[in-house]
């Protein structure tokens, strides 16, 4: 695992090669240590991957802790590439406008095709109105194509259904729906989670301050609760680390960061490398009950111009890629991003390599007075009656 670090900073060491010239990069001795942290502190400030980041959420935030409205549209598009032994086409768009945190509405369209053999093909148009309303979450259906290869049953249910609940308002019996709109409490996180990182960047002496273990602990949190990350952050204590700064010819100052943490029933290793121009993250050597899970996660986020960035997110296990995932991305009124995704694992899909190229962009603004929120009719059918009736 310590030869995976080593192979990514020599690569992160590489990237940084392209841009400077190797005899400007000067190691900062410990007598300018102080004075170098203060600098780092101040272009982190400045970085414009934190202020495009802010900026991205700041719509959603205003709206659900001010009730601001805000408009955005969505749409991706994935193909999977010559290489995956699946072939899929897969269109999405979200056109969504939020007045308040309890009133917003979503124009979803989604179109997917399989191209596999007419034994297995599968193909599905779908497109509908969500509107989530005083904590109630409702559909209307404007149109509904299934086809899952010849004679199945179960795509002709599910059309006979859907013409049965054709341009009619649906009461989801749900009262949120992360697919339209997160819990109050998680916007609210979110500038917490920035200022959380930036907290755990900045930290000059890790081992005598509080914060930086508690900044740990939190982000560790706040990512378990959006996806399980097999550590905890129970009683959570550094045991060593390692930080080292250096200067570029151009004064950019860059941090690097290792260190070991524990808790009460396992341990994992950290480092970052970070500047106003990049960041990269390793998290290795996970263990659970003193058993080594041999799980990593490699992040890595590079401006390569003025809020054009490569981010490269990699899962490993056992040192092998489960997953490999390229984004670019392009930060301005409209955020654009493509991204070649790979998912080399029997974990996923059995005895199948599966491979696609992703492209995307969303567009969020302050209200139109164009867009309005759709109104429900007095006929509005339960969800809980339809599945009844079946």
């Amino acid at each position: 695992m310590k030869k995976n670090l080593i192979v990514i900073l020599s690569f992160a060491t590489i990237l940084l090669a392209g841009c400077f010239d190797s005899n400007q990069v000067t190691k900062i001795e410990w007598e300018e240590i102080a004075a170098a942290q203060q600098t780092f502190v101040n272009q982190l400030d400045e970085a414009q991957y934190i202020k495009d980041l802010e900026n991205f959420l700041s719509y959603n935030v205003l709206s659900i802790t001010q009730d601001k409205p805000f408009t955005s549209d969505f749409s991706v598009s994935i193909d999977f590439d010559k290489d995956s032994s699946l072939q899929w086409w897969v269109d999405l768009s979200q056109k969504k406008v939020s007045k308040s945190h309890d009133l917003e509405s979503a124009d979803i369209t989604i179109d997917i095709n399989t191209n596999m053999g007419e034994a297995q093909n599968f193909d599905l148009y779908g497109d509908v109105t969500l509107l989530y309303k005083n904590n109630e979450m409702y559909a209307n259906l404007h149109k509904f194509d299934i086809y899952m290869w010849e004679g199945n049953m179960a795509a002709k249910m599910y059309k006979l259904l859907s013409d049965m609940l054709v341009n009619n308002w649906v009461n989801l019996e749900v009262h949120s729906w992360t697919f339209v709109s997160l819990d109050e409490n998680e916007f609210k996180m979110l500038p917490h989670i920035v200022w959380t990182i930036k907290n755990i960047l900045k930290t000059e002496n890790v081992q005598s301050s509080p914060n930086f273990v508690w900044s740990i602990a939190e982000l560790i949190d706040a990512m378990n609760s959006y996806v399980d990350l097999w550590i905890s952050a129970n009683e959570l204590k550094l045991t060593n680390h390692e930080v080292t700064y250096f200067k570029h010819g151009d004064k950019t100052i860059q941090k690097i960061f290792t260190g070991s943490f524990e808790w009460k029933d396992s341990a994992f290793d950290l480092s970052f490398d970070v500047s106003k121009k990049w960041v990269d993250v390793h998290l290795y050597n996970m263990k659970q009950n003193n058993e080594d899970t041999w799980v990593e996660f490699v992040l890595s986020i590079q401006e390569k111009w003025n809020s054009e960035y490569d981010v490269a997110f990699q899962v490993l296990r056992n040192q092998e890629k489960v997953a490999d995932l390229k984004w670019k991305i392009k930060c301005a009124d409209t955020v654009s991003f493509s991204a070649n995704f790979g998912l080399n694992s029997d974990e996923f899909i059995p005895g199948e390599k599966v491979s696609w190229k992703i492209n995307g962009s969303v567009i969020k603004k302050s209200w139109d007075s164009g867009k309005e929120i759709p109104e429900l009719t007095e006929s509005i059918l339960s969800l809980s009656e339809i599945m009844s009736s079946l």
